[in-house]
C-alpha cells in the first residue's frame, strides 16, 4: 500500500499550517496489514523533513517503510519506489486524494490499483483487505527496513554496482530433499504467490509439498536460504526436478532481485543435471557465498528465523527413507537422517554411537550394502556391530525399531552385497539380537503384511513407507508410555 498524506492518511494541508489529524481507521487499518505482511509506504508531495517530524510526532513514522516525499510528479516517484522495493504493479494500491496523481500513477504504473481517499469505497476497500487476512500473522516490515537500508548504502557507494553486491556478503544454502518437509508451509506460499521470478510458472495444490517432498525416488528438491551482512532474508527460493530431466519448479522472491541468486541456484543445478535447458545463465556469481546446511552458520541462520532445533525425542536413520518414515510417523520431536548426513554401522565398532535421541528407527537396509563399508564385513563383523548399537540403546533406556528388508526382490548387486542370499543372512543376525534384547523391536518387512515387495530392497513406495511410519510410530509411543512396550 502507498499512502498519500494530505487529505488521505490525515485530515488537511501541512504545508498550508493546518493542524492536520489522522483518519484513525486508515492508521488501524495500516497497522493491522502490518502485522499481516502488507507493508505500508508514502509517496506525498511535502517538504521531507517537515513530514517526518509530523508524522514521528503523531507515532506513525515506524509505521511505513520507503517514504518518498518530494515536491515531484508522482508518476515517476511511485514506478521508482516500485522498482526500490521489488515488487510488481499489480500487487501494489496506491491512495490518494488527487485525481490527476491518481491519474498519472495510473499511467506510469500500469495494473496497479488506483483508490481515491475521498471515496467511500477507500475504506470499505481497507476493511475487506483486513478480513481477508484474518489469520496471517507474518509482518514483513522488517524485511522491508533491510532492503532499504541496503539500496540507501548502494545509492551512496561509489563503486559499480558488482562492487557493492562484493561488500555485502551475500551467503547462499540449499537444503535439499526431506529436509524441505520443516519448509513445507513456506515452499507452498512461495509457489503459489510469486508472479514475477517465476520461471516456470507452475503452482501446487494446497498440502500438496509434503508428499512431493518425500518422493525422493521422482523428485529432488531445493529450497533456498539466503542472508549477508544487511539481515536474513529467509527461504526465498524453490527449485524442482522431477525424473532428472524435468525443471518443475524454479522461483524466487522479489527480495533476492538483482543479487544473482537464481544464476548461483542455477549453477548448482547444472553441475548435478548435466544437459538441463535452465532459464537463466549458470553461473556462480563471484560474490555469493555457498554454504553447506550442515555448517554452524547457517544453523545460526535457522535460529534467528526461529527453526528450532532442539533436543530430539527420535531419531530415524533410514537415509533418503528417513524423512518419509519421520513424515507418516507424524511423532513430536523427531529428527531424520538425510544424505548426506546418515548413520552407517560401521561407525559403531569405531565407538561413533548415535546418542541425541533415545529412541532410533533404523533402516537395516542401508548397512547391507557393502558401499556403506571401508571394507566388506564378514556376518561376524556384522553381528559385532548390532549387538552394540543394541547394548548402546539399552544402556540409556530407550528403544531401537530395526526396519528389515524383503528377502525376495529382483534387482541383485553381487558386487555391492545386494542379494537375497545375503539380506536373508543379516536379517537372522538381527532376528538373534532382537531375541537377546528386549530394546529392539523389528519392523519385518519380509511379512507380507506391510505389503513391500519390491524390486530394490533398499527403497519402498509410498503405501509401504505409510505402513512403515504408522508401524514405528506405534512402537515409540509403546515404549515411550509408563508402562513400557
Amino acid at each position: 500500500m502507498i499512502w498519500d498524506l494530505d487529505d488521505t492518511l490525515w485530515a488537511g494541508t501541512l504545508a498550508e499550517g493546518d493542524a492536520v489529524e489522522p483518519h484513525g481507521d486508515r492508521v488501524a487499518a495500516i497497522r493491522e496489514l502490518n502485522r499481516r505482511g502488507v507493508v505500508n509506504a508514502i509517496c506525498s508531495k511535502n517538504d521531507p523533513e517537515v513530514a517526518k517530524a509530523k508524522l514521528v510526532e503523531l507515532g506513525l513514522w515506524d509505521d511505513f517503510v520507503f517514504p518518498v516525499i518530494r515536491f515531484l510528479p508522482k508518476g515517476e516517484l511511485v514506478r521508482q519506489l516500485l522498482q526500490d522495493m521489488q515488487l510488481r504493479a499489480p500487487d501494489v494500491a496506491f491512495i490518494d486524494d488527487n485525481p490527476v496523481n491518481l491519474g498519472e500513477v495510473a499511467h506510469f504504473n500500469p495494473g496497479i490499483r488506483v483508490i481515491d481517499a475521498r471515496e467511500d469505497a477507500c475504506d470499505a476497500f481497507l476493511r475487506e483487505l483486513v478480513e481477508s487476512l484474518q489469520g496471517v500473522n507474518k509482518s514483513r516490515v522488517e524485511q522491508y527496513r533491510m532492503l532499504e537500508r541496503k539500496i540507501g548504502d548502494r545509492e551512496a557507494s561509489a563503486g559499480s554496482n558488482e562492487e557493492f553486491l562484493a561488500s555485502c556478503g551475500i551467503r547462499m544454502a540449499l537444503v535439499r530433499r526431506t529436509d524441505n518437509l520443516a519448509f513445507a508451509s513456506r515452499i507452498e506460499e512461495l509457489v503459489n504467490r510469486t508472479n514475477q521470478l517465476n520461471f516456470t510458472r507452475s503452482r501446487v495444490a494446497a498440502g500438496s509439498i509434503p508428499e512431493y517432498v518425500i518422493d525422493v525416488a521422482s523428485n529432488e528438491t531445493y529450497s533456498v536460504f539466503v542472508w549477508d551482512r544487511y539481515g536474513d532474508y529467509g527461504l526465498v527460493g524453490f527449485a524442482a526436478v522431477e525424473r532428472k530431466v524435468l525443471l518443475k519448479h524454479f522461483l524466487f522472491s522479489c527480495r533476492t532481485m538483482n543479487m544473482g541468486v537464481e544464476n548461483a541456484v542455477a549453477f548448482v543445478l547444472s553441475k548435478t543435471f548435466r544437459g538441463m535447458k535452465l532459464p537463466v545463465d549458470a553461473k556462480m556469481p563471484p560474490w555469493i557465498t555457498l554454504v553447506q546446511p550442515e555448517d554452524e552458520e547457517f544453523k545460526s541462520v535457522l535460529a534467528r528465523l526461529g527453526v528450532e532445533d532442539g533436543e530430539p525425542r527420535v531419531r530415524v536413520m533410514a537415509n533418503c527413507q528417513s524423512g518419509a518414515i519421520a513424515h507418516y510417523m507424524a511423532t513430536p520431536g523427531t529428527r531424520f537422517d538425510n544424505w548426506p548426513r546418515v548413520f552407517k554401522l560401521e561407525d559403531v565398532l569405531a565407538g561413533n554411537l548415535p546418542c541425541e535421541a533415545r529412541m532410533l528407527v533404523y533402516g537395516a537396509f542401508n548397512d547391507y550394502d557393502h558401499r556403506y563399508w571401508t571394507a566388506p564385513p564378514s556376518q561376524q563383523t556384522f553381528e559385532d556391530a548390532c549387538l552394540a548399537l543394541a547394548r548402546h540403546v539399552e544402556s540409556r533406556d530407550g528403544m531401537l525399531a530395526v526396519i528389515l528388508p524383503p528377502e525376495v526382490f529382483e534387482d541383485e548387486r553381487p558386487k555391492q552385497g545386494v542379494t537375497q542370499a545375503r539380506f536373508a543372512a543379516l536379517n537372522r543376525i538381527w532376528r538373534r539380537v532382537a531375541d537377546r534384547h528386549a530394546s529392539v523391536r523389528l519392523v519385518d518387512l519380509s511379512d507380507a503384511r506391510y505389503g513391500c515387495a519390491t524390486a530394490d530392497p533398499r527403497h519402498f513406495d509410498r503405501d509401504c513407507l505409510m505402513r512403515i511410519g504408522m508401524e514405528c510410530r506405534a512402537l515409540v509411543d509403546a515404549a515411550d508410555s509408563p508402562a513400557g512396550p
